[in-house]
């Protein structure tokens, strides 16, 4: 069996472990109901108590379609790898990649494509379904330029995420508990990259910041394309900081990990 066709399993596997707990991912997007439902009421309050029509510059509509979009689209970027990664670390599993003709990174890589492949089509069916909603109840208008780049911008997203916490990951070699690691930066991660709410909730002098780190563009700057509040250019010029962050991740992975291997050889893993 040559190179090729072992990451092409590796993918099919990533698929049959999608199909296989894909009822857990559906309750996972049905535990989004709740908190989509707290917003809903929180921030019609808010519009209820000015007399603004805007706020924080988006209209009702618009808000509503970005808490219900970014939590279908967090559900969507989320990986859950890099535990499974530092059990590899801990148990010493990942030595038998050192010995065999194929890539760790690239194995994590396809099973995580895999995975994603069955979340997207079942997440396509229910965007359609969420902006006819939308546009029926709401009257929320959508252009098809910007749905076109939106689906297009999320495979980048996707990989942009997986970068992330592929770099993350190698945290596994210094430390032997990373669960309070993971978890609490899977949490800070999900607010300054706007899973929460738009980042045009914080002041300014922290958006600033925020806007400078590459979080946004795993879930705000991909929702912000199809509720129009960036327009096509805007959109467009953020697929190219991202391929730019997607190169920066990727020699920092090989940096860390290098280190890292170095870690695990030297102890006997």
């Amino acid at each position: 069996m040559n190179v090729a066709s072992k990451y092409v399993r590796t993918f099919i596997l990533g698929l049959q472990n999608a199909l296989t707990y894909r009822a857990n991912f559906m309750l996972s997007l049905a535990s989004c109901v709740f908190p989509i439902l707290i917003q809903f009421f929180l921030w019609r309050s808010v519009f209820n108590s000015t007399d603004q029509e805007i706020v924080y510059g988006y209209t009702f509509s618009q808000m509503i379609a970005y808490v219900i979009l970014s939590a279908l689209a967090g559900k969507l970027v989320a990986t859950g790898f890099e535990y499974e990664i530092s059990n590899d670390i801990k148990t010493g599993q990942l030595s038998k990649f050192s010995v065999q003709p194929i890539s760790y990174f690239l194995f994590r890589g396809c099973v995580f494509i895999g995975e994603k492949v069955v979340q997207l089509i079942i997440l396509f069916l229910v965007f359609v379904a969420v902006i006819v909603a939308l546009h029926v109840y709401l009257d929320f208008s959508i252009q098809i330029g910007q749905v076109l780049l939106f689906i297009g911008f999320i495979p980048l997203s996707l990989l942009l995420n997986f970068m992330i916490y592929y770099c993350l990951a190698a945290l596994g070699f210094w430390f032997i508990e990373v669960w309070g690691i993971y978890h609490t930066f899977s949490l800070v991660a999900m607010v300054v990259g706007g899973g929460v709410f738009p980042l045009d909730v914080f002041g300014d002098s922290i958006q600033r910041v925020v806007l400078l780190l590459p979080f946004q563009y795993t879930i705000f700057h991909p929702i912000s394309i199809v509720t129009g509040k960036i327009d096509l250019q805007a959109g467009l010029s953020g697929v190219w900081v991202v391929l730019g962050w997607i190169a920066v991740l990727f020699l920092l992975s090989k940096w860390a990990w290098r280190k890292g291997m170095k870690r695990f050889e030297s102890v006997g893993g």
